[in-house]
């Protein structure tokens, strides 16, 4: 149940945020809306398991703590030692761990952590793709680019990452024997590359983004 949780909450925070809606948060309508969106992708879970819709008290009380969290990190958050990817972390190890929480206080220990249903399965698969397309990328961006100075050039930035991310995922996943050639190929391709259109864009920024991606699928085929 836990990884159902954790894939609404990846699709809410960055598949269903975009900088609109992020400047948004400056203000109270903002943050509802927001709110408003994880609340929704937590009752959309019902399409894949139809027990979730038992915990909806604990939806609406992990919706509270995620509003209090994000209201926290606009107001307080540049108060926070160090550069932005610290408040960034912060933030998302808070939504984190409330999931864990909450789930863990208001649902057997079995349900909560287990993996026997398929549809856990496959929302840990696709938990990870949308680490390495999304979540990652907007993390890179905020410690690569702390003071935002290439916003213009962001969004074609992230779909490039896009790629790399999922490709490099899908490789250690279902590569087989394909995965360390075709890497150690894209890696010469990286290294060689001269155009830096953003620091997304830059040898730290892909290395970065490689690294993720081989050890979640790693991860992944070990454990799963």
């Amino acid at each position: 149940m836990f990884v159902l949780f954790l894939l609404a909450h990846l699709v809410a925070d960055f598949a269903l945020q975009p900088l609109w809606l992020v400047q948004r948060k400056q203000r109270w309508d903002g943050l509802l809306i927001h709110v408003g969106i994880v609340l929704l992708c937590m009752l959309a879970l019902a399409a894949l398991e139809p027990a979730v819709l038992a915990l909806w008290p604990a939806m609406l009380l992990i919706s509270a703590i995620h509003l209090a969290a994000d209201w926290g990190k606009v107001r307080y958050g540049c108060r926070i030692g160090g550069p932005p990817i610290v408040a960034f972390l912060l933030d998302q190890v808070i939504h984190i761990a409330t999931l864990a929480v909450v789930l863990s206080l208001t649902a057997p220990f079995e349900l909560v952590w287990g993996l026997t249903p398929a549809n856990a399965m496959h929302a840990l698969y696709a938990a990870g793709y949308v680490i390495v397309a999304l979540a990652a990328p907007i993390a890179l961006i905020v410690w690569l680019d702390p003071q935002f100075q290439h916003t213009a050039r962001a969004a074609r930035a992230r779909l490039r990452s896009l790629f790399v991310g999922v490709g490099a995922l899908s490789l250690v996943l279902f590569g087989g024997a394909l995965a360390l050639p075709l890497t150690l190929l894209g890696l010469v391709i990286i290294v060689q590359q001269t155009t830096v259109l953003h620091p997304l864009d830059s040898l730290r920024g892909r290395i970065t983004l490689l690294t993720i991606a081989a050890t979640i699928g790693t991860a992944l085929r070990t454990f799963v």
